[in-house]
């Protein structure tokens, strides 16, 4: 895969997930957001293969919590993982980018027997869906930016998975996928998926996997997605 393809999904998920706080500096693109306890909306990420992690420290030393650094991508940032390693940070959350075209994904996902309901808010009714699949409900995705879908399929009125949609520059990023466990391999996932890719104006589509979760790396490898770089966390 191309290094500016790449760094633009590295943008675009910047764009599509929430922080309250997103800062240039020095290097990096420091985020921080106290109500969604969550890596990404809480690390820096490396513009610059030189950055000085003193300038990550300092941030998070200013707001009282630990400095993450989100390795991205893992690839070409080996020189920066080792040096954080030889400053005592250590590697969390191995994770997997994956990505496809709109059309391809269309075509793999068949048309659904389910009902998939899109919501352009977390709406109660799509934040009670998550907690009935077994998801939890997070504080803080009304500050994803338009245009964003959050997805509820449904069988007899019943909600059997969820998922979240959010567009920029020119990718669809798929959030929050999960379905109820008595629902597995029964489609769901193809049905948001393709409610998701119906919806969005993107011609391109990415989404995130733990690199260990071999299981959910098969079923979207199924549905046409590659891998286009990995990233883990590094934690001090």
């Amino acid at each position: 895969m191309r290094t500016s393809d790449t760094f633009e999904i590295e943008r675009a998920a910047v764009a599509t997930w929430p922080a309250t706080t997103v800062e240039r500096r020095d290097g990096w693109l420091l985020r921080h957001c106290p109500l969604l306890p969550r890596r990404r909306s809480n690390s820096a990420l490396p513009l610059d293969p030189l950055a000085d992690p003193e300038v990550v420290e300092r941030f998070y030393a200013e707001r009282s919590g630990p400095a993450i650094v989100q390795v991205s991508p893992l690839d070409e940032r080996s020189d920066l993982d080792a040096l954080l390693a030889g400053r005592g940070y250590r590697a969390e959350a191995p994770t997997m980018i994956m990505r496809t075209e709109r059309e391809a994904l269309l075509r793999a996902c068949p048309p659904p027997s389910f009902g998939v309901r899109l919501d352009d808010s977390p709406a109660p009714r799509w934040l009670s869906a998550v907690a009935d699949v077994g998801g939890r409900p997070e504080p803080s995705l009304d500050r994803v930016p338009a245009p964003v879908a959050f997805a509820t399929a449904v069988h007899d009125g019943v909600a059997v998975g969820v998922g979240m949609f959010a567009v920029a520059d020119g990718w669809c990023g798929v959030y929050g996928m999960r379905t109820d466990s008595r629902w597995r391999r029964r489609g769901v996932a193809g049905a948001l998926l393709r409610a998701g890719a119906e919806w969005a104006s993107a011609e391109r589509v990415f989404l995130q996997v733990e690199t260990d979760n071999s299981v959910a790396r098969s079923r979207y490898e199924s549905l046409g997605f590659i891998r286009a770089h990995a990233y883990h966390y590094r934690v001090r």
